[in-house]
């Protein structure tokens, strides 16, 4: 079931791809670059994810405010845990013998069952016609959700298996993690949320081969300035280095990101080793109205949990994204979806992100 799910979303990406490619001409488009959406699997959300960068370059003195929600619902299971579930019968939550009985089996085992919330606020500064600096700020929000309900509707549509979810009760924030050694359990949120680590970046662009193409070089670090904090920072600091190449055309463009990121620390208490990630994203920007232009963003990373003897939370995350985003002024607004791809066991069922961005060119 899962593979087929792959191939129907590949498929109708491409036949989204086609169709916009085919569309006539709407006049001139403002190219804004590939969507800015944060990795919101379960031990990705806390470390440094560095997003791709913008197309547009306004110069010196010009700044820009921008604010990136993303929002996903989280639904993933390790066999074992969903054997246990299995000998449950009906459907009904977990409660803390369940959760005894989970780490209790000696095994690496993993439930992490709810729907986390990210805004993003950065703000950016032109320091020279190529140059920029800027500083991300972020909040953190846990909770059970609202998206249960509307995605069993949706895999009842289509034939597709639940994977568990019928096991267990909706719209709960829930959890069991016994990873390298260290079990953890949590049957609501620790916390609402609260504010993570700030992230510090410079930027330079580069022409290449004429006005058409790009690329972009940048470096951040994601500064944990008050020490491990559960669900809300690693209590390490991370580094990311970023190359980006941009082709821009008359109104179409195309976008190649890659990056790594050290890092380490602690995301739900189980300890990270010391890892290098790295990411790739491939993103297609076409014009479908004079102000608003469609994106498909494909994503591609490794998993930041290495020790473990479960394959899925092991290996490597994909997903994809189609997005609208509309220019109106120094307005930029827009809205975007996310799903996994081939890797449904380490990943967001669905992810939903929007922008606001306010842009003032120079002074």
């Amino acid at each position: 079931m899962k593979t087929r799910t792959a191939w129907r979303v590949a498929a109708g990406l491409a036949a989204i791809l086609s169709g916009l490619a085919a569309a006539p001409a709407r006049g001139v488009t403002e190219l804004m670059g590939p969507l800015r959406i944060s990795d919101m699997t379960p031990y990705n959300i806390l470390r440094f994810d560095m997003l791709p960068y913008h197309a547009s370059s306004a110069g010196a003195g010009s700044w820009a405010i921008e604010a990136d929600l993303s929002y996903s619902n989280t639904f993933v299971m390790s066999d074992n845990v969903k054997s246990y579930l299995e000998t449950r019968g009906r459907r009904r939550p977990l409660t803390q013998a369940d959760a005894d009985a989970i780490l209790g089996l000696g095994q690496d085992a993993y439930y992490v069952d709810g729907e986390f919330g990210l805004l993003d606020l950065t703000f950016h500064y032109g320091l020279t016609r190529r140059s920029s600096v800027y500083l991300t700020l972020s909040a953190y929000d846990f909770t059970g959700g609202f998206l249960d309900g509307t995605i069993e509707g949706f895999h009842r549509t289509f034939g597709l298996d639940t994977e568990g979810r019928d096991l267990v009760a909706r719209n709960r924030f829930q959890g069991v993690l016994a990873v390298e050694g260290i079990q953890t359990s949590f049957l609501a949120p620790p916390i609402d949320g609260g504010l993570g680590d700030p992230v510090i970046g410079l930027r330079h662009t580069w022409r290449l081969r004429g006005p058409r193409w790009g690329l972009v070089l940048d470096g951040a670090v994601k500064i944990a300035w008050r020490g491990e904090r559960l669900f809300l920072s690693t209590g390490t600091d991370d580094y990311g280095l970023q190359a980006s190449l941009q082709g821009k055309f008359q109104r179409q463009a195309v976008y190649f990101g890659a990056s790594v990121v050290r890092t380490d620390g602690q995301v739900f208490g189980v300890v990270l080793r010391q890892v290098v990630i790295p990411t790739l994203t491939v993103a297609y920007e076409i014009g479908v109205t004079p102000h608003t232009n469609a994106i498909v963003q494909l994503y591609a990373s490794e998993s930041t949990v290495r020790d473990t003897t479960i394959d899925p939370l092991k290996a490597d995350k994909f997903q994809a994204s189609l997005g609208l985003r509309s220019l109106r002024g120094r307005l930029v607004y827009g809205f975007a979806v996310t799903e996994n791809v081939a890797n449904f066991a380490n990943t967001p069922d669905i992810g939903v992100s929007l922008t606001l961005a306010w842009i003032a060119l120079r002074p």
